[in-house]
């Protein structure tokens, strides 16, 4: 096996495509970022889909962008700001360990002491102090209990008593049944703007014109380091990534980068079906469930057929 070269690996693992879809969540994100900075009661956002379709994603990429943390010394007492306050919610969760994690990132010495009022109002005090602007939760549909309305009912509430207090509007990220949870409240369900990613498809025009730009795009970026462009955009090499992925974008990003190391350690021009195949079958989750390696099959119209 050749020896790659580090760099690009790295560079291949940065790889990243502002698509369309992409991009309008992060409009919304920056649209609702922007209000709270002249608001009274801004908006708040959810922003849902599958798993794999990006939403982490896009939560690290708009802190990377926007996030700023600053400290100053004033008469030998250290003070810190951080305009974003942002977490991954752990499974499972409740709002008063959610009060202690968010406490605990605003440097709390003591995000445990006091009674769960007391806990709240240092909370509102701290993002305050901090000037926090904008707070993001990823993995929100860990709030999601079927069997428990009554806590759910608390999480709303608490989540509505949290916006009042502080102006802050909170930008939520999960799977689709995290909707669940604003059902119950319509007093939140108001206040909480929806912003569904979907994954990609071949069902319209439209759509395998949108997925052909996406390949496109990828494709140009991928030539950085090899040779030649490896036709990620041909028409069969979409299908062929539509069966492996099910058009979800971090499948696609998992089995693009493994077949770019495939082809980079033996010293390919570009990517091909034999570097995509190896891939394929190494990404166990990919290939779950489906029979065939659509990248080891020279006819893909049995593809549609067993799609179909």
């Amino acid at each position: 096996m050749k020896t790659i070269d580090h760099d690009k690996l790295k560079f291949i693992d940065s790889i990243r495509v502002i698509h369309p879809r992409f991009k309008k969540a992060m409009d919304a994100i920056e649209e609702i970022h922007q209000e709270s900075l002249y608001s009274d009661a801004p908006s708040s956002l959810l922003i849902h889909g599958d798993t794999g379709s990006g939403k982490t994603t896009l939560l690290k990429t708009y802190i990377d962008r926007h996030m700023h943390v600053s400290s100053d010394v004033v008469e030998g007492i250290r003070y810190s700001t951080q305009n974003i306050l942002h977490l991954s919610l752990p499974s499972p969760v409740k709002y008063t360990i959610l009060t202690e994690r968010l406490l605990q990132e605003l440097k709390d010495p003591y995000p445990n002491k006091g009674t769960v009022a007391q806990k709240g109002d240092r909370l509102v005090k701290l993002i305050r102090k901090n000037r926090v602007e904008l707070i993001m939760l990823d993995e929100f549909q860990h709030f999601v209990d079927r069997d428990r309305r009554k806590v759910m009912l608390g999480v709303t509430d608490w989540f509505k008593s949290l916006m009042v207090q502080t102006q802050i509007p909170v930008i939520f990220f999960g799977l689709s049944e995290a909707t669940e949870v604003l059902d119950l409240n319509p007093q939140l369900n108001r206040r909480v703007i929806r912003e569904e990613i979907r994954p990609f498809s071949l069902e319209t025009e439209e759509d395998r014109t949108e997925f052909q730009r996406l390949m496109f795009e990828l494709d140009k970026k991928i030539t950085t380091v090899f040779e030649t462009t490896s036709n990620l955009a041909d028409e069969e090499c979409c299908e062929r990534f539509m069966y492996a992925t099910n058009g979800a974008m971090h499948s696609i990003m998992l089995l693009l980068r493994q077949a770019a190391k495939n082809a980079l350690s033996r010293a390919a021009d570009c990517i091909e079906l034999v570097d995509l195949a190896r891939a394929y079958e190494r990404i166990s989750h990919i290939n779950d469930g489906k029979e065939l390696n659509p990248f080891a099959m020279r006819d893909v119209h049995l593809l549609r057929k067993q799609a179909e």
